[in-house]
C-alpha cells in the first residue's frame, strides 16, 4: 500500500474543513462575540476558530490516550456478553484499505455526530439568543442551520471516542463464531468482527436517529416552531444543508482516520496481544478456489481444523 491511497482523504479534508469554516464565516460573522472568551475581541466566529483550534489537538491526544484501553474494553464486553455461545478468534485478514475506504470509515461517526448535536444545539440557542434576536429572520435562519454544525463539532469528539476502537477491532481481525454446540439450534452460522458489532449498533442510531434530527432541525424548528417563512429559496437552503452536512463533519474526522493508519501497526499489535491473554486462537483466511478449479477449498477454524474438496 502506497502513499497515493491518501491524497484525495487529504483533499477532501482540507476542502471539507476550509468550506465548513467558510460557510460558518458567512452566516456568524454579524453576530458578536458572546464572550465566552472574554479577553478576545471579534464576533462569533472567532469563538468557534478558537474552539476549533484548540479541540482538533485534543482530539489527536485523545486518540493516543484513550483508543487502545477502550479496544481493549469493548473486546471484554463483548466477550463477557457473548463467551456462552461464540468462541473468539483472530483472523488473518488483508491489508489493502484505500481512500475510498478511509472516507467511509469517517462517515457513520459523522452521522452519529450530527444525529447528537441536539443535545447541544439547545444550549448553544440559549447562550447565542441575546446576540442574534435581533438580526432579520434570514440571518437568524442562517445562523440556527449553523448552528448543527457546532453541535455536531462539539459532539465529534464523542463519538470518535466510540468508534475509534471499533476501527481497532477491525483492523486487528478480531472475530466471533458460534461454537459447535450452537449449531443444532435453529440459526444461522455466523461470524463477525467484534468491531463491526459495536459499530453495527452504533451506526443503526446513527441512521434512524440522522432524518429526524434534520427534519426537527432544519425544517420543523424554523418554519413550523418558529417564525420564519418557508419559502422555496429557504427550503432549498435547508435541503442542501442536510445532505451536505455530513460531507463536512466528515472532513474533520478523516484526519484521525489518517492518524489510525499511521498508528494501525502499534494498534493492531497491541490489541492482539490482549485478545490471545482472553484465549483468542488464530484463524487463518479462507481460500475459495475460482469455478472449474479442482484445488481445494480450505478453512481453518482454531478447534476444528476441515478441509471438504468442492467443485464449483
Amino acid at each position: 500500500m502506497g502513499k497515493a491511497r491518501f491524497v484525495f482523504p487529504v483533499l477532501f479534508s482540507v476542502g471539507g474543513i476550509a468550506a465548513a469554516l467558510y460557510i460558518m464565516y458567512r452566516v456568524t460573522i454579524l453576530v458578536p462575540s458572546f464572550e465566552f472568551f472574554p479577553f478576545i475581541q471579534g464576533s462569533l466566529f472567532t469563538d468557534i476558530v478558537i474552539v476549533l483550534g484548540v479541540a482538533i489537538p485534543v482530539i489527536a491526544i485523545e486518540y493516543f490516550i484513550i483508543a487502545l484501553p477502550l479496544a481493549a474494553l469493548f473486546l471484554i464486553g463483548s466477550r463477557l456478553i457473548k463467551s456462552a455461545a461464540y468462541n473468539f478468534s483472530i483472523m488473518d485478514i488483508g491489508k489493502d484499505f484505500g481512500g475510498y475506504r478511509m472516507l467511509r470509515r469517517s462517515a457513520t461517526p459523522a452521522l452519529f455526530s450530527i444525529s447528537s448535536a441536539g443535545l447541544v444545539s439547545g444550549l448553544i440557542e440559549g447562550i447565542l439568543a441575546g446576540n442574534f434576536s435581533s438580526l432579520p429572520p434570514d440571518q437568524r435562519y442562517l445562523v440556527g442551520l449553523s448552528i448543527t454544525l457546532m453541535g455536531a463539532l462539539i459532539i465529534m469528539p464523542i463519538a470518535l471516542a466510540l468508534f475509534i476502537p471499533t476501527w481497532v477491532l477491525n483492523d486487528a481481525g478480531i472475530v466471533t463464531y458460534l461454537k459447535e454446540g450452537q449449531m443444532n439450534v435453529r440459526q444461522c452460522p455466523n461470524t463477525e468482527g467484534v468491531g463491526r458489532w459495536y459499530g453495527s449498533m452504533l451506526g443503526g442510531y446513527s441512521l434512524l436517529a440522522y432524518p429526524i434530527a434534520m427534519a426537527s432541525a432544519h425544517f420543523i424548528g424554523p418554519f413550523i416552531i418558529g417564525d420564519i417563512s418557508p419559502t422555496p429559496r429557504l427550503l432549498l437552503i435547508s435541503s442542501l444543508w442536510t445532505i451536505g452536512i455530513p460531507l463536512l463533519v466528515m472532513a474533520f474526522i478523516v484526519p484521525v482516520v489518517l492518524l489510525n493508519e499511521h498508528q494501525q501497526k502499534r494498534s493492531v499489535g497491541f490489541i492482539q496481544r490482549f485478545a490471545r491473554g482472553l484465549a483468542a486462537k488464530e484463524v487463518e483466511k479462507p481460500v475459495i478456489a475460482a469455478k472449474g478449479s479442482k484445488k481445494k477449498v480450505q478453512e481453518q477454524l482454531p478447534e476444528e481444523p476441515a478441509k471438504e474438496d468442492l467443485d464449483y
